[in-house]
C-alpha cells in the first residue's frame, strides 16, 4: 500500500496476469494519525471487476476508497497528488517567511490565512505547527522527495514541463541536505527560513 514507481506496478501486474492471479493496487493517502482514527484515502488500480469483488474488503481498510483505473494507474494518481502537496507546501512556506521579514510574528500570517478562501489541508494543519516550530514527523522529507522523484521520472517520458515541482524537488533535496531528511515534510519551512537568515521558531 505503499508508493512505488507506476511503471514498476505495470510490470508486476503482467507478471500477476502470465500467473493467473488477480492483482490490485492501492496507495494510500494520510498519515498514522489518519489510520489510526480510520480516516485514510485508498487509491485503488487494477481489472475493475476485481476492485468490485474485493470492495468490501477496500471499505474496511480506509474510510474513502476511489477507484482510477487500470494497474498503475493508482500509483500515477499518487504521484501526481504529492506534486500537489510538495509545490502548495512549498509556496505556503514561502509566503510564511515573507511575512516573518516583513515583521509579522509567526502566527499572525497563519490565522490570516485560514480566514481566506485560500484555507486548505496543509495551511490548517500544518500551518499552525509551522509557526510553532514543530515537525514532528508524520510524513518525511525523505517520503515526499521519493514521490517528487518519481513524479519528476513520468513527466520526463511524458515530456511533460513541471517548473514548479522541479522547483519543489530541488528544495526539498536541500532539506535533505541540511539534514531534515526524517522531519515531517512541512518542515521545508525551516529550510525557507534558512535560505533567509532567519532562525528556527522557538
Amino acid at each position: 500500500m505503499s508508493t512505488i514507481d507506476p511503471d514498476a506496478s505495470i510490470r508486476q501486474a503482467e507478471q500477476a496476469k502470465r500467473a493467473g492471479v488477480d492483482k490490485l493496487d492501492a496507495p494510500v493517502i494520510g498519515n498514522p494519525d489518519m489510520a489510526a482514527k480510520g480516516n485514510l484515502s485508498l487509491l485503488v488500480g487494477g481489472d475493475e471487476s476485481v476492485f468490485e469483488k474485493n470492495r468490501e474488503f477496500l471499505n474496511q481498510l480506509g474510510s474513502t476508497v476511489i477507484y482510477v483505473g487500470n494497474l498503475g494507474s493508482e500509483h500515477k494518481m499518487k504521484v501526481i497528488l504529492n506534486l500537489f502537496l510538495g509545490t502548495i507546501s512549498l509556496a505556503f512556506s514561502e509566503s510564511f517567511v515573507l511575512s516573518q521579514k516583513l515583521g509579522f510574528e509567526p502566527r499572525a500570517f497563519v490565522d490570516a490565512f485560514n480566514q481566506t478562501p485560500h484555507k486548505n489541508y496543509f495551511s490548517d494543519v500544518k500551518g499552525p505547527l509551522i509557526a510553532k516550530g514543530a515537525y514532528t514527523p508524520l510524513f518525511t522529507v525523505n517520503m515526499l522527495l521519493k514521490d517528487l522523484t518519481l513524479a519528476e521520472n513520468q513527466a520526463t517520458r511524458q515530456k511533460v514541463a513541471l517548473p514548479a515541482g522541479s522547483l519543489a524537488k530541488q528544495l526539498f533535496t536541500t532539506s535533505v541536505n541540511q539534514g531534515q531528511g526524517e522531519m515531517d515534510f512541512s518542515s521545508i519551512a525551516l529550510t525557507i527560513q534558512k535560505l533567509n537568515g532567519i532562525g528556527p521558531v522557538s
